[in-house]
């Protein structure tokens, strides 16, 4: 008919004819309604008229699959394959295969959808699922999906490279014209541009192909296990986060080669794996562009990461790399046990940046689990770090502060401060308008900045309170609003509940959160002046910011704050609301002391660029590895015990540090062992060793008391040997401690013990805890006692606390000063 050829309609972009539009309008409208029966036929109507529709055969598809024709279904999405091959119908696929339960099949159907659009997010999330359950997928067809080249990820060309390639143009054309010209009066400068066009040809050969000449540079392996983590539940990154992008991506771009590597920690697989160079890159990019953590780019980049991450091997350190952790790593319980590993096997050196010691310091402003992961990271530091980089020269002083307190004497010049100077303004594509000020209920008025994230330390009852104090003083008309820009924090009830308890308040203080880029820029271009009142930080990145956009901070005067402000900032007393309220009247109310310091900062104010700090890390790696390589190997460390003392191999759920305070973990060695646990530590079904060193003046035999711990729900025979073959066997009832002993004589020549065990059987712990914790173990060790064999009264004392409970009176990393506190002011009994 000819009414069938007149397409004047459009469906999902195809043109249809009137006939097909309006039963295709009627399809849908039973879809809607969960009529799929009657859609289906519908949409077998349409198709009847019109069998080219490839989009139709997909919807058809979905209503015989909600009809359980299966068979049927797939031949409809296998139809619209054959009239137009797309990413779509092949995800559809392999959705109906993996409900036939056919994994393979859904597997190739998903690489295909995931090949034919590498930004199909559910393509992708469904391989990875399928990774996960370790179902067979080749690793090249995964790293297919994931390689990337790394240039694409970069915003720019090499300026290096181009400027070269500009400037080498430039020249050959000044050749030719002189050889051109002849004469004598241009020999000299055609002899001088020749000289300088063949050296610089040099240049641009090493590069364009100097790979072996950047490969013999120090070999840098950055950790990004926490900003991966980060990217799992959100996208826009925050301080740190920005810190380690930016530093990461400068890195790589100056060094395109393999000298540079990009890692992670997988706690579920306790390996470091190579996260590509060039997905990493992508990631970053992406991160910086929106905090939409739903569009299609980042839920397929997000993807395959993970899939890269799950695929991929345990790394080979490079010989001698140096490890550099830009963020933190507090929550990962086995880390350090795998540094030591990669100590051990490649010989690689640690070294953490320290952004801030706050949860030591200002642990009242943290969390309790935070302080106590902190707490078990910061002494784990002190043991492994063979340098640190630090913020601040306020956050320098207080590692080396910590680290007295502790018992460690850092040496300084293994601390180099890398100050956080950088401009962190981002390229904006297209600058937003005041009308977004409106939509975010600003409009027209005044305001001040306030970006942080909202938490106790940062001091917004400070601030509150003084904007209180200026609607009292001057009228409310008078006070410009406070904007405050930042995600929730921890301990921030007090902040909204004041904010709640104050009308006055609640008319001049907004609160924003998830803020992209271009808003931010456009809040800072726009504010009066920014405010900063933290009682403590470890830099202050919202100060170096502010100064980049040229706008005044009010800052307090604590810790790192001034390296931050410098000469530009205004500065008030921490913690005094009156002082702060008297600096907020001079920005507010005197326009000429506010323009005087907004020029002074335009003039005199230069940040860094993100390559500058790239450089100073690089360099400050560079001379460390120079430095160890004219010095003496040093020999392999083992950690000592201490005689007459309990070792107890427990996760750390202290909130303070005193002098003394160590982890028993450190004894640990090989791969066989899971994090600690409160009670003590699981080993892998391999089993576990111990190495613990002893000082090298003990010359007679010793004791040695282990103990063991039986699985949940399951006997367990264990097997516990030492490196000169004596061993213990027995059989431990589920749940049960038992301890057991070896007289060690005579020592081992190189004073180091080590200490084999094993269990028979192991258990997944997802059968007892609801599917929550899905490690395989076996046998667990709670800690170790050891002393001298003739030591009469140190073995009663350990009898004696083990029949009583009272083992941690005999910790070797006991707080000695509270006990002798205690005995010297003992309680008062009440008659």
């Amino acid at each position: 008919m000819i009414i069938d050829k007149l397409k004047l309609r459009k469906s999902a972009g195809v043109r249809v004819s009137l006939p097909v539009h309006a039963i295709l309008r009627e399809a849908n409208t039973a879809r809607e309604t969960k009529d799929h029966r009657r859609a289906a036929g519908l949409f077998r109507k349409a198709l009847d008229r019109d069998p080219t529709l490839a989009h139709v055969w997909v919807q058809y598809g979905h209503m015989l699959r909600e009809t359980d024709d299966l068979d049927a279904a797939e031949s409809a999405y296998g139809e619209a394959l054959r009239l137009a091959p797309a990413s779509d119908p092949h995800l559809h696929l392999g959705h109906l295969h993996k409900d036939r339960g056919q994994i393979g099949k859904a597997a190739r159907s998903y690489l295909a959808a995931a090949r034919l659009d590498p930004r199909n997010g559910d393509a992708m999330a469904e391989l990875h699922e399928l990774v996960a359950r370790n179902i067979e997928i080749m690793p090249e067809d995964i790293m297919a999906l994931v390689d990337f080249d790394p240039d694409h990820a970069f915003d720019e060309s090499d300026p290096v490279a181009v400027a070269t390639a500009t400037a080498r143009s430039a020249l050959d054309t000044l050749v030719r014209v002189l050889r051109q010209g002849g004469g004598d009066d241009r020999l000299a400068l055609l002899e001088t541009t020749d000289a300088l066009r063949e050296q610089l040809g040099k240049h641009a050969d090493g590069l364009a192909g100097g790979e072996a000449a950047c490969g013999q540079g120090t070999a840098i392996v950055f950790d990004v296990s926490d900003l991966l983590s980060y990217f799992r539940k959100a996208r826009l990154p925050t301080g740190i986060q920005r810190v380690q992008i930016e530093v990461i991506r400068n890195a790589l771009r100056d060094n395109r080669r393999e000298t540079i590597k990009v890692c992670v920690f997988l706690d579920s697989r306790d390996e470091w794996v190579e996260i590509p160079r060039g997905l990493f890159l992508l990631l970053c990019k992406l991160s910086l562009e929106s905090g939409d953590r739903q569009t299609a780019e980042w839920i397929a980049a997000t993807t395959k990461v993970q899939l890269a991450a799950t695929m991929a091997e345990a790394m080979p350190f490079p010989r001698g790399a140096f490890l550099v952790n830009l963020g933190t790593s507090w929550w990962l319980q086995n880390y350090f046990l795998y540094v030591r590993q990669a100590k051990a096997a490649y010989g690689i050196h640690y070294v953490p940046f320290v952004h801030d010691l706050i949860p030591v310091k200002a642990s009242e402003h943290c969390t309790k689990e935070l302080t106590q992961d902190f707490i078990s990271w910061v002494t784990g530091a002190f043991e492994h770090a063979d340098y640190f980089f630090a913020n601040s020269e306020a956050t320098k002083r207080d590692l080396i502060e910590v680290a007295a307190t502790l018992g460690h004497a850092v040496d300084p010049d293994k601390v180099v401060v890398v100050r956080l100077d950088a401009d962190f303004r981002k390229p904006v594509a297209v600058p937003l308008t005041d009308k977004t000020l409106s939509d975010r209920g600003i409009g027209r008025a005044d305001f001040a900045l306030f970006v942080s994230t909202i938490e106790s330390r940062k001091n917004h009852i400070g601030a509150f309170d003084a904007w209180l104090n200026l609607i009292r003083t001057h009228g409310a008309r008078r006070v410009p609003k406070l904007v405050c820009v930042g995600n929730r924090g921890w301990l921030n009830d007090t902040v909204y509940a004041r904010l709640a308890s104050h009308d006055a308040l609640r008319d001049r203080v907004i609160m924003l959160s998830g803020l992209s880029d271009a808003e931010l820029d456009l809040f800072y271009r726009s504010c009066l002046f920014t405010l900063y009142p933290s009682n403590y930080e470890g830099w202050g990145l919202p100060v170096t910011e502010s100064l980049c956009y040229g706008k005044v901070p009010l800052i307090s005067d604590a810790s790192s704050l001034p390296e931050a402000g410098g000469e530009f900032a205004h500065y008030f007393e921490a913690g005094s609301t009156a002082r702060l309220t008297a600096a907020l009247e001079q920005v507010i109310f005197d326009e000429s002391f506010r323009r005087d310091k907004e020029d002074r900062i335009r003039r005199d104010f230069v940040p860094r660029s993100w390559g500058d700090i790239a450089t100073q890390i690089s360099a400050a790696l560079q001379r460390w590895a120079q430095e160890d390589a004219e010095g003496e190997a040093s020999a392999r460390s083992v950690p000592v015990a201490t005689l007459g003392a309990y070792h107890p191999i427990v996760r750390n759920f202290e909130t303070r540090i005193w002098p003394g305070m160590r982890s028993a973990e450190i004894f640990r060695a090989g791969p066989g062992w899971w994090g600690p646990d409160n009670w003590g530590c699981w080993t892998k079904p391999l089993g576990g060793t111990l190495e613990i060193g002893l000082r090298q003046e003990i010359d007679e035999p010793v004791r040695l008391y282990l103990q063991l711990h039986g699985l949940p729900a399951r006997d367990c025979p264990w097997t516990v040997t030492l490196e000169n073959g004596a061993a213990q066997k027995g059989h431990l009832p589920s749940g049960a401690f038992k301890w057991i002993h070896f007289d060690i004589d005579p020592l081992p020549r190189d004073h180091v013990l080590q200490i084999t065990i094993e269990g028979a059987v192991s258990l997944d712990l997802r059968e007892v805890t609801d599917g929550s914790d899905p490690r395989v173990v076996s046998v667990g060790v709670g800690g170790f006692f050891l002393c001298r064999t003739k030591d009469a009264e140190a073995r009663a004392a350990f009898l004696e606390a083990v029949a009583l409970g009272n083992l941690p009176d005999l910790a070797f990393n006991r707080d000695t000063d509270s006990i002798a506190a205690a005995i010297e002011a003992p309680s008062i009994a009440h008659g």
